[in-house]
């Protein structure tokens, strides 16, 4: 547990959502697989959030790309990001703590973990002295808590094989991505005393932007359970982001009011389907908003960002890594993640790609976040298995 705890005790928040960045981690990284006899290079990644915070500032920082084995045979890519979501909810973030098997920091569940997990593996295969018949190469990206950059780039230089991507997944085979419909409801209403109000009349933008949202909640063809034989369902959260003028209780309406949605895609088997099913959802919000706007109110969407999941089927790969984990684990349970992240890129470039990693994904970016130890080690002895199995 030494490398996850130097790792969690590097701040690595990424800059477009806090003030520090990966930079002192990615030097870390480079040092520590040096040392372990990888070939390592730096990538440097330009990101632009596409929102207002910090003024739309741009950022540049390493990505850290290593590797060994032979090159020209079949190539393997281990990812994962550096970056974590800010620190500042949790009264200690950068100090690991272990409680039985439990250890507590930012990043320890998202990814941290699973990176720690990945570079252990790599360092055993290569102090072994293992002839590999192909190349193993760790992409170690930033970027990806907000826009992705890091693997973006890092796509633009290189292909591979198989990918295995170390997002939490406690352990299991995570075959299937959920894709999302990032928007806003921007709603207007009146100004006056909150007691004048009648129910239908819409004066509060509050009240307008909400009742969309629980339209879309109550709607069976936007919000589905239980789908397809992993039985994926349908994640649907919001947030409010701007409303004038400032709360002041229910005595008073508001004028205006805009709230951010993020909406859960379930894929279909096929990128071209899951686009489809995503495009029809867009039309059937918008339709819904056209029929409240008839009855009096003034909501307006807006597209913040959309992007389809992915389903991976079973293949030579899936089979060698399904194999590694029967001998560790003794199971190779296969499942889903909700949450998007940077396997999706990888998959689109035509690259075979799975996600398998310690912790779990839900406690990534909350207040109590941990992993567990014991998920950490196993995955470690997994990933070692797997490159053995595909490049040995």
């Amino acid at each position: 547990m030494r490398l996850l705890k130097e790792l969690i005790a590097i701040p690595s928040s990424n800059p477009h959502v806090s003030d520090k960045d990966e930079r002192e981690i990615a030097r870390f990284l480079r040092e520590e697989l040096e040392n372990s006899g990888l070939e390592v290079k730096l990538q440097q990644v330009t990101s632009k959030p596409y929102w207002a915070y910090e003024g739309g500032r741009s950022r540049t920082r390493p990505n850290v790309i290593a590797r060994t084995g032979t090159k020209g045979g079949r190539k393997l890519i281990l990812n994962g990001h550096i970056d974590t979501v800010s620190g500042s909810t949790m009264k200690h973030p950068f100090e690991p703590r272990a409680e039985g098997d439990r250890l507590y920091g930012r990043g320890s569940a998202d990814m941290k973990g699973g990176v720690a997990a990945i570079v252990a593996a790599a360092e055993a295969i290569q102090q072994s002295g293992r002839n590999l018949k192909g190349e193993l190469v760790l992409s170690l990206v930033v970027d990806e808590e907000t826009l992705g950059k890091g693997t973006i780039d890092f796509l633009k230089a290189e292909q591979g094989d198989f990918a295995i991507v170390a997002e939490p997944t406690q352990n299991t085979l995570g075959i299937a991505q959920a894709g999302y419909l990032d928007f806003n409801i921007y709603s207007k209403g009146d100004s006056r005393h909150g007691q004048t109000t009648l129910p239908s009349a819409w004066a509060s933008a509050f009240v307008e932007a909400t009742n969309v949202c629980n339209k879309i909640l109550s709607d069976d063809k936007i919000i589905r359970e239980r789908r397809g034989r992993l039985g994926m369902e349908t994640t649907f959260n919001f947030s409010p982001t701007t409303f004038t003028p400032p709360p002041s209780l229910a005595w008073m309406t508001m004028e205006e009011f805009r709230v951010n949605c993020l909406l859960g895609l379930i894929p279909e088997r096929t990128l071209a389907r899951s686009a489809r099913t995503a495009k029809a959802i867009v039309r059937r919000i918008k339709d819904m908003i056209r029929e409240t706007n008839k009855e009096g109110q003034r909501n307006t969407f807006e597209l913040v960002d959309l992007k389809p999941g992915f389903v991976q089927r079973r293949n030579a790969y899936t089979k060698a890594f399904e194999n590694a984990m029967q001998r560790v684990l003794r199971h190779h349970k296969h499942s889903y993640v909700l949450s998007f992240c940077d396997a999706t890129y990888i998959y689109r470039a035509n690259i075979p790609t799975i996600l398998f990693g310690p912790g779990k994904m839900e406690l990534g970016h909350s207040t109590n976040e941990y992993t567990s130890i014991r998920q950490v080690k196993d995955a470690t002895s997994v990933f070692a298995h797997a490159i053995d199995n595909i490049l040995g």
